[in-house]
């Protein structure tokens, strides 16, 4: 080594177009680029069994980086369904010794393991190994965004139920697949996607304590409605507003006719106090202008005896 510069070896070399390297590169996907890399080497055929054998992946891994590899360009599975592969909607049934194989085997599950219990606060049982190692395996997230994962799980399931009730599995592996339907595969991507469901707790106890909503939760239908009332663009200021129109109008606090408000404003562009309000005050002027354009009964009747005193000459 000269001057700290690395050198490659290049016994034989494999080519890769450009291209395909630039793709590569700005998804920042390394997984994809082994797989990238490894079928070239291998003739460009895609046989997954084996490619998830030799690169030490799950089969289900492989065919999710296939799955981004196509969405690059840079792979045609032939499947039908262009979109990213789904599990089945519940972790497979993982053998008891092969996930104590791959605790023994694999630093960073070890490292998972260890981490989970200590968030958790007991030893995990076979069960939740299990459902451990298939959030891992079978899901293929990283350890990282795992843990990032549990402490989310943790910290949302403590502050509503408190930290001595017993936090299930069933919880951790729901919020996974919410994860992966997202496609939150990375550290960052973790974060950002945390970020955002903090701003929008924030948000809806703004919006809650605007519509005089205290010492108590939200149910799962007024939970939606806030959701997509945020979604629209609306904030606390607009849903006060809101709400005290619908209970001057109707005597109480009515979430369907307090919708009808909003998507009324929706349908007209008017998404903040200021909008609305000058949106309101338009037909009150248009209607003030017309009265006074309109002639009075005295006006009418001076225009009738000028017309008949024209007519008679």
């Amino acid at each position: 080594m000269d001057d700290g510069k690395l050198k490659l070896n290049r016994p034989s070399l494999l080519a890769v177009p450009l291209r395909d390297a630039d793709a590569l590169l700005e998804a920042g996907d390394g997984d994809g680029a082994l797989l990238y890399l490894y079928l070239v080497k291998n003739g460009g055929v895609l046989d997954v069994d084996r490619a998830a054998a030799e690169l030490r992946l799950s089969v289900r891994a492989v065919r999710l980086i296939a799955q981004r590899l196509e969405r690059l360009g840079l792979l045609d599975t032939g499947a039908p369904d262009r979109g990213k592969a789904r599990p089945a909607g519940e972790i497979p049934e993982y053998q008891a010794a092969d996930v104590a194989r791959r605790s023994q085997t694999d630093p960073a599950f070890q490292d998972l393991v260890k981490e989970t219990q200590q968030t958790l606060g007991r030893t995990l049982n076979s069960t939740d190994l299990k459902k451990l190692f298939g959030i891992y395996d079978d899901l293929s997230l990283p350890a990282d965004v795992i843990m990032l994962l549990i402490h989310h799980c943790k910290e949302e399931h403590d502050e509503r139920y408190g930290a001595e009730k017993h936090l299930g599995f069933a919880v951790i592996e729901k919020e996974a697949y919410r994860w992966f339907d997202q496609e939150i595969m990375t550290y960052e991507q973790a974060e950002s996607w945390l970020a955002e469901l903090d701003r929008r707790k924030s948000m809806l106890g703004q919006m809650q304590r605007a519509m005089g909503i205290r010492n108590r939760d939200l149910s799962a239908t007024e939970r939606k409605y806030l959701l997509a009332w945020m979604e629209l663009g609306f904030g606390p200021e607009e849903l006060a507003l809101a709400a005290d129109r619908t209970v001057t109008n109707t005597g109480e606090l009515k979430w369907r006719y307090m919708n009808s408000i909003i998507q009324s404003w929706h349908s007209k562009g008017l998404h903040t106090v200021d909008e609305i309000e000058q949106g309101d005050r338009k037909p009150a002027r248009q209607n003030q202008k017309a009265a006074s354009s309109a002639p009075d009964a005295a006006e009418l009747e001076r225009m009738r005896k000028l017309r008949e005193r024209l007519k008679n000459g």
